[in-house]
């Protein structure tokens, strides 16, 4: 499965038409399947639920005993060989993370804000340093000074490890074709699993504490590190290359004092992705132990959620900041860009030396003047938190305008009409003919091995016992991937046409890609109270932006011959887009939904933590009441559904491109 880096640079594959009767189209054929699974609802609605003799009844036991003994090996005093290499990676993580924690907080709030804003106006210019001022002052009037902090040096570990991991990866991979084969399964994998799929798995191999939420910060954020960076190594223009060869340089001399500093810029952008892609897995690392910010988030979310929304702008605002200093300091540094003289180098080196004199100095005053809790005597926290929850009462009082005739007549349109009819129909018709139904329409889309690889997937949901929850799961993911796909192609369609309407969605796409997942769930628990709603809705939010990005590219890079064409033959823009731009873009729509989908179940799944039912709230209660044969079972089944849907919508995703015939 491709990123979105990936795909806006790459290189647009040849186009084989295969023409088609409409009654052999994908969409009619799929759209059969359905009607058929619908015959299958109303022949034997209820009658056939998934049988009790293919379930693994004892597997939550067998998994809470494992769980035991686990702990139990991991405890003596001498430990097998595995344990102790368990335990010491658990322990050398936590030591990393404390020490980060204790460098930023020693430092004072004065003395850790100069040196941030100075570090950042050094590398990334005054627009650099006022992002970086403004996110770190915010911080502290809210009074989350320490829970930032804690955040911040659990990010930073996550991301040097991730980095340290991914780019040299990324690197082989760009280097060799056969590696990144080898590579690109496993990087699918871990794109396609949302956290809460080995959430459980990490908590009982290296417990709870910033160890086991630095892993599975890293599970998440090491993917984009290594497509990034070996998107970046395969960019360097292959006439360089060669002629550097052609001048004897070997292997490692290429790579040094070639490809890494052509690649520079992309590696930077490596670098601020997986920060971004770290932050978003700041809350959930607050479920097993991370501490900071995510701790106020889940736990305020259902008990103060005034505090929660608070905490979560402040992620918002981290999020933000870290993003724009790291994209200036890629636009600075970037050497194609920035030539200096000797002059200019003096000045760099100067300037250095002085932001090094005043950070000196600021740490100084800071101790001197007893700043270290300046933050706790001088903050608007109660403020805020009261206003917030105003805000909050007065969107939940039912006589509210836009709760009464708004937002809570759309949740239950959603609800009683599209996704309770929906969730009875996958859990009514009879087992056999889901299986079958959904093995149909992967097979129609994307082919035999993807067709397999669905029903085999399906068997597991089934074999685990969580066959009614991955189908309540699942009918929320399809009406949100639905209203996404929607939204999505509408907006990217406009966009390619319209030049202003992409530069207005840019920014808007950015801030949405920038939020972490459960941000955007938290404000919704309240604007709309039914259950199910909030998560959708989130998720909605959460996966329409990269629909867009990717249906606008898709559109665009229609080749220009064939607009031409039908532009000589007399074919209307409408004629052109809906016969020529839209058909010959289906392969960017496809991955379009792919991707949608994928990030639909991430939030879906999250959005347990604000009871919304299905797999992610059995996850969670499995993590608070200690239920680690539940939560494993839960996340086995995320895993399997999550593989199965990215398989039923991969589509043709090969170098060799099959188009319908639209006439």
């Amino acid at each position: 499965m491709s990123t979105v880096d990936e795909v806006v640079g790459a290189v647009p594959a040849p186009v084989v038409l295969e023409h088609r009767p409409w009654w052999r189209s994908r969409a009619v054929l799929s759209a059969l399947v359905v009607v058929g699974m619908l015959a299958g609802y109303y022949a034997a609605k209820g009658k056939y639920g998934w049988p009790a003799v293919l379930e693994w009844s004892s597997l939550k036991t067998h998994l809470d005993s494992f769980q035991i003994w686990l702990s139990d090996q991991s405890n003596e005093t001498s430990p097998n060989l595995f344990f102790r290499i368990v335990n010491g990676i658990s322990g050398g993580l936590d030591t990393l993370v404390r020490w980060l924690y204790d460098a930023l907080t020693k430092l004072t709030w004065v003395g850790t804000t100069v040196v941030a804003t100075l570090f950042a106006w050094r590398f990334g210019g005054l627009r650099a340093a006022a992002f970086m001022a403004g996110g770190l002052a915010s911080f502290a009037a809210f009074g989350l000074w320490d829970e930032s902090m804690q955040t911040l040096s659990l990010v930073l570990a996550a991301v040097a490890l991730s980095l340290a991991v991914g780019l040299p990866l990324g690197i082989a991979a760009g280097r060799s074709e056969r590696f990144d084969r080898a590579l690109t399964p496993v990087l699918d994998a871990m794109q396609i699993i949302p956290a809460f799929a080995y959430l459980m798995p990490v908590v009982i191999l290296f417990s709870v504490g910033p160890g086991a939420a630095v892993i599975t910060t890293m599970i998440y954020s090491v993917p984009p590190a290594v497509r990034i960076a070996s998107l970046g190594i395969r960019g360097v223009p292959s006439n360089t290359v060669e002629a550097a060869k052609a001048l004897g340089s070997t292997g490692s001399q290429l790579l040094w004092k070639v490809q890494l500093p052509l690649a520079r810029r992309m590696l930077l952008l490596a670098v601020n992705q997986t920060i971004l892609f770290a932050l978003s897995m700041v809350v959930i690392a607050g479920l097993i132990g991370g501490s900071g910010l995510g701790d106020p988030v889940t736990n305020g979310l259902n008990t103060n959620p005034a505090v929660a929304i608070l905490a979560g702008a402040a992620i918002v605002i981290m999020a933000i900041m870290l993003d724009r200093v790291t994209e200036a300091i890629a636009e600075r540094t970037d050497p194609t860009r920035r030539h200096l003289d000797e002059a200019g180098r003096r000045r760099a080196r100067m300037t250095t030396i002085g932001v090094l004199v005043a950070s000196a100095v600021a740490i100084g005053v800071g101790f001197a003047a007893n700043a270290g809790d300046i933050y706790t005597r001088y903050t608007i926290a109660d403020w805020l938190i009261a206003r917030i929850q105003s805000v909050l009462d007065f969107i939940a009082d039912p006589t509210t305008f836009s709760f009464q005739h708004i937002t809570n007549p759309l949740g239950n349109f959603l609800t009683q009409h599209i996704l309770l009819p929906l969730d009875t129909f996958l859990v009514a018709t009879p087992w056999f003919v889901t299986v079958a139904g959904f093995v149909a329409i992967a097979f129609i889309l994307s082919g035999l091995r993807p067709a397999l690889v669905t029903a085999a997937m399906l068997g597991l949901i089934g074999l685990v016992g969580e066959w009614q929850s991955a189908m309540d799961t699942a009918s929320q993911v399809l009406v949100a991937t639905a209203i996404s796909v929607a939204l999505g192609v509408l907006l990217g369609v406009w966009a390619a046409e319209s030049e202003k309407v992409s530069r207005i969605l840019r920014p808007i796409n950015d801030i949405l890609q920038t939020l972490p997942q459960l941000v955007y769930v938290i404000p919704f628990v309240y604007l709309f109270p039914i259950s199910y709603v909030p998560g959708m809705i989130a998720s909605v939010l959460y996966a329409f932006p990269v629909v867009v990005r990717l249906v606008e590219r898709g559109v665009r890079d229609v080749a220009p011959q064939a607009v031409e064409a039908a532009g000589a033959f007399g074919a209307t823009r409408r004629q052109v887009l809906l016969k020529v731009k839209i058909p010959l873009a289906r392969d960017a729509i496809m991955l379009g939904v792919n991707q949608g989908i994928i990030m639909v179940l991430a939030v879906v799944v999250i959005a347990g933590l604000a009871s919304t039912p299905g797999l992610g709230y059995e996850v969670v209660q499995g993590l608070q009441r200690n239920e680690f044969g539940l939560g494993v079972v839960a996340s086995i089944a995320i895993l399997a559904l999550g593989i199965a849907l990215d398989r039923v919508t991969r589509g043709n995703q090969g170098n060799r491109r099959t188009r319908e015939d639209v006439s």
